[in-house]
């Protein structure tokens, strides 16, 4: 019950738990007193030095409360001592409930919040050595009561036999008490520091899962935008070394557009710069030349009969062009959002739509990818290749400046739904 060995060194009390301390010695004063004064009145009892001492040494007792958490020891000590005076000078006063509760409090204070196990040992070890010692003493010194034996047990005998019982109850159970209340503590503490360290944990692989998925979408912006430009570029470098008719003109314009093309790889560059911060020295693996999949490779997310969820891809509309970063960040999405249905959801089915939207004079053309299944809301996170789950999901759609709409159904289970424009 009591565990003398207490690696778990408890941290000092907080401010408010000191002012409280300093509110209860306040009340034991008060209580201390007024007990002292109900006990005089009711019993006549002598109050000892010029009729005040008494009240001073209750008083005393209950203002060493005050230091019981961040003194608990010497509190401990200071509490014993002036118990065993009152025992000694004003003998019928040591049985008023007020000292002996004073006394139980700071010895269960000590177990509860002592810092130092073996100080606290010993410092247990002298209070129960004075206290049962000087209990022996009383009974010793003491002529035994001139009573008739009732009983099996000789009455002072017994007298002395319940004494002890009583004391050992009282200070084993206030220390008992207080290591109780040490081992709750600890366990709070553990509990904090396991969560404390679980959302560092947390914060770390989300800030890791952030970058992975910027760094994926700058290789996308790479592969296919940079490509592109690139190549507009050398065509208009040779078209003003070839073309003659209206030359001067041809070449101004094929040299404007040589220029703008050139920086706007450049300009590239420099955003995929700083998006692939994170990833500079390692530099592309093999796998990150392969063609980026588009929305022609939506189709094979499904699943249709083989295993569960049941996965089927459903296209709406009559396709147009849908320039390659869209294609690829589109299917990204859907990407990331199957890999949670079948990771997170617990789905029995889903269901994966394109939509081409045409446009009209008062909006663009759009594509849109939705994603729902009948399982459960999904987690804010993902462990899949794709990213950071989610917060990739509304990254990339904001890059684009699209909408998403991701949350759980009415009807049940959950939507991820993107919407693109597509301009000419």
């Amino acid at each position: 019950m009591l565990d003398l060995d207490r690696p778990w060194k408890r941290p000092v009390p907080t401010s408010a738990q000191l002012r409280h301390d300093l509110w209860t010695a306040l009340a034991a004063i008060v209580v201390a007193v007024a007990s002292v004064e109900l006990w005089h009145s009711a019993n006549g009892a002598s109050l000892g030095w010029m009729g005040v001492e008494a009240y001073l040494w209750f008083a005393l007792a209950g203002a060493l409360l005050a230091g019981r958490r961040r003194f608990p020891l010497t509190a401990l000590l200071l509490v014993s001592a002036v118990f065993i005076t009152i025992g000694e000078r004003l003998t019928e006063f040591g049985v008023i409930f007020s000292i002996q509760i004073i006394l139980f409090v700071a010895l269960y204070s000590a177990w509860a919040w002592s810092r130092h196990p073996r100080r606290l040992q010993v410092t247990s070890a002298i209070v129960l050595v004075a206290m049962f010692g000087w209990l022996i003493w009383q009974f010793l010194r003491a002529a035994p009561p001139a009573l008739p034996q009732v009983g099996l047990v000789p009455a002072p005998v017994a007298i002395v036999i319940y004494s002890l019982l009583i004391n050992i109850v009282y200070f084993f159970g206030a220390m008992a008490w207080g290591q109780g209340a040490w081992r709750s503590a600890r366990q709070r503490a553990e509990i904090d520091e396991r969560a404390e360290r679980e959302r560092a944990l947390q914060v770390g692989e989300r800030e890791r899962a952030v970058q992975d998925e910027r760094v994926r979408i700058a290789r996308d912006l790479h592969d296919v935008v940079a490509h592109h430009v690139s190549s507009i570029g050398v065509q208009a470098a040779g078209a003003g070394r070839v073309l003659d008719t209206r030359p001067d003109d041809a070449r101004r314009a094929l040299e404007t557009i040589e220029r703008s093309s050139r920086q706007a790889v450049s300009q590239m560059h420099e955003l995929v710069g700083l998006l692939r911060s994170a990833d500079e020295t390692t530099g592309p693996g093999p796998d990150d030349r392969e063609p980026q999949p588009g929305l022609g490779a939506l189709h094979a997310l499904a699943t249709q009969g083989r295993g569960r969820p049941i996965i089927t891809f459903t296209q709406v509309g009559a396709p147009f062009d849908v320039p390659s970063t869209v294609e690829a960040s589109l299917y990204r999405v859907a990407q990331e959002a199957v890999t949670n249905v079948r990771r997170h959801a617990r789905a029995q089915h889903a269901g994966v739509t394109l939509r081409y939207i045409g446009g009209c004079d008062e909006r663009p053309a759009t594509v849109e990818i939705e994603i729902v299944d009948d399982g459960a809301a999904m987690p804010e996170a993902s462990d899949g290749s794709g990213g950071y789950g989610l917060a990739g999901i509304r990254e990339r759609t904001s890059m684009h400046g699209g909408q998403c709409d991701i949350g759980p159904r009415p009807q049940g289970g959950f939507r991820v739904r993107v919407q693109v424009p597509v301009t000419s």
